[in-house]
């Protein structure tokens, strides 16, 4: 367990801390307007390759896998360190988001194949523990670096702290590779899953970012990158339901309620947790004034409470063996602490932002990884590769569309609110929107007020629209079926109408071998000899396999 904290704990580092330092970065680079992009490339990346690594590692090796994710990782912070232009940086920290992809999953993967679903909930309390460190570590790091104008060494250190546990991994996992010819595993790829998964990802956050800013709401650019991008996702159904003989997303995870509703769910976490690790350091910093390192310190005042939070939400759950309870009642929380967060003003006292954020902390520890917990006690133990992925893929999905979706609002209400500013010359406007922080030394103090208040305007309403993506969230989580697990397996569920319910599951502690379940290597063989049973008879076979 030591090593995949140290995982989980360098993801953290290199999100906070990219995003604490994104107003600097973008005043440096001429690119305020569009810096949510530097985000956004990342989780759009991060959020094709998700599912895919969820079914390679169980095709390739979860310790080959690792490896791999953390390479490209590694590879992305290095080529973000030497760009010069927005596109350049946005670009290089796409592939950064494809190695992102899979650390946070595998990682998740690894525990659940070696922990018994009876302790998971600790298990993954600590992980939440291990998230949020890196989470508190990360805003130093950006905001002390990007202080010091040197926020091209945040992408190197986080390169070399990569290398190194890289190099940890090949030591210190001893996970037993799948056997097998390349050509075999090659030929069990879902191709076209992959490609149309990303294809209608990018084609519909890229309008959505830019839609009202860079591209006109009813320009053909817009209404033919969303057509693409709906088609795509149609196809991509299709082929998952009819084509794929190893698909990287099963349909038929969609027939029990509650992953169904937890993906769901994770797709609204997504977009108020990446957003608002997003536009919290903005509002310190274009709002309230702070440099890039204070900032970085608040921020660490309600990372590290997420930490204990989500220990103590795992330990209830092994306990207890309620999960649902905490998952409301982390919902409701969050919920009201982004209605709080509508609140903010220029002149809102630093004591009553921090102590809005620290309610947040509490829905945030409560929600993280309980939700994985109520997918995998709900789903057979054979799909628990597939199942992890698919909740972090809706979750990282999600925070891929709400910081677009985000960016998208914020442009539109600053420019709006610019634009009716008297105080201010049309340069400096200008300057302002495409370098939110460089001038603001140079401004009248009125116009500088005039500017603050226009930047929380908008923030106000990305808050806003936070807040209803949690009160979807919380309606979902009073659907979510909640099943007994413990040493002695549970009696079985039987099925009611409408959505299919699910039984509950159990693991042992077993060892990790990295061994295709009998669905995957069934597959296999029909691959080998060009059969495959038809959608219809595999959806039968896994209800009936998982007890339904």
């Amino acid at each position: 367990m030591p090593l995949k904290k140290i995982l989980i704990v360098y993801f953290g580092i290199d999100q906070t801390a990219v995003t604490t330092a994104a107003p600097k970065i973008g005043t440096d680079i001429n690119g305020s307007d569009t810096i949510s992009w530097l985000g956004t490339s990342y989780l759009v990346a991060n959020c094709a390759f998700q599912l895919v690594y969820g079914r390679l590692s169980d095709i390739f090796g979860r310790k080959t896998m690792l490896q791999a994710a953390l390479s490209f990782l590694v590879i992305g912070n290095i080529l973000c360190s030497f760009a010069k232009t927005p596109v350049q940086l946005y670009a290089f920290r796409a592939i950064s988001g494809i190695g992102g992809g899979g650390i946070n999953n595998i990682a998740m993967v690894i525990v659940s194949d070696i922990v018994p679903l009876a302790e998971r909930g600790k298990y993954q309390g600590l992980i939440s523990a291990a998230t949020s460190t890196g989470n508190a570590i990360g805003p130093f790091v950006g905001g002390g670096l990007a202080g010091a104008n040197q926020w091209r060494w945040l992408f190197r250190v986080v390169a070399i702290s990569g290398a190194v546990t890289i190099t940890l991994i090949h030591f210190i996992i001893p996970l037993k590779p799948v056997t097998g010819s390349v050509r075999r595993k090659l030929l069990q790829v879902d191709y076209a899953g992959v490609l149309l998964s990303s294809s209608s990802i990018i084609f519909l956050l890229v309008p959505i970012s830019g839609g009202g800013a860079s591209f006109d709401w009813s320009g053909g650019v817009v209404i033919g990158l969303l057509t693409a991008g709906a088609i795509c996702g149609i196809l991509f159904v299709l082929v998952e339901g009819r084509l794929a003989k190893l698909p990287i997303l099963p349909l038929r995870l969609f027939l029990l309620r509650t992953p169904c509703l937890i993906s769901v769910q994770s797709f609204f976490i997504g977009m108020i947790y990446f957003g608002n690790l997003f536009y919290v350091p903005i509002f310190f910093q274009y709002v309230k004034g702070y440099t890039p390192l204070v900032s970085g310190a608040f921020v660490l005042a309600y990372t590290i409470p997420q930490a204990f939070w989500g220990i103590g939400a795992g330990f209830y759950i092994t306990k207890t063996n309620h999960y649902k309870r905490i998952i409301i009642a982390g919902a409701a929380i969050w919920t009201l602490a982004l209605g709080l967060q509508i609140l903010w003003k220029p002149s809102t006292g630093l004591s009553s932002i921090l102590g809005f954020l620290e309610i947040n902390a509490i829905g945030v520890g409560f929600s993280l990884q309980t939700t994985l917990v109520a997918a995998l006690a709900t789903s057979p133990p054979k799909d628990r590769a597939v199942v992890t992925a698919s909740r972090n893929f809706f979750r990282t999905m999600g925070g891929a569309f709400g910081l677009a979706s985000a960016n998208a609002i914020y442009q539109a209400i600053v420019a709006t609110e610019f634009s009716s500013i008297t105080t201010l010359t049309a340069s400096q406007k200008a300057s302002l929107l495409k370098s939110s922080t460089s001038q603001e030394y140079s401004l009248p103090a009125e116009g500088l007020d005039d500017a603050r208040a226009a930047y929380c305007r908008g923030l106000q309403l990305v808050f806003a629209a936070f807040t209803a993506f949690g009160a979807m969230s919380l309606l979902l989580s009073f659907f979510i079926k909640e099943v007994t697990f413990a040493k002695d397996a549970p009696a079985p569920v039987k099925a009611s109408s409408g959505l299919e319910e699910e039984s509950s599951s159990t693991a042992s502690p077993t060892a990790h071998s990295d061994v295709l379940d009998s669905a995957t290597s069934t597959a296999i063989q029909d691959i080998e000899k060009g059969e495959a049973a038809t959608p219809t008879v595999n959806i039968v076979k896994s209800v009936q396999t998982s007890g339904v």
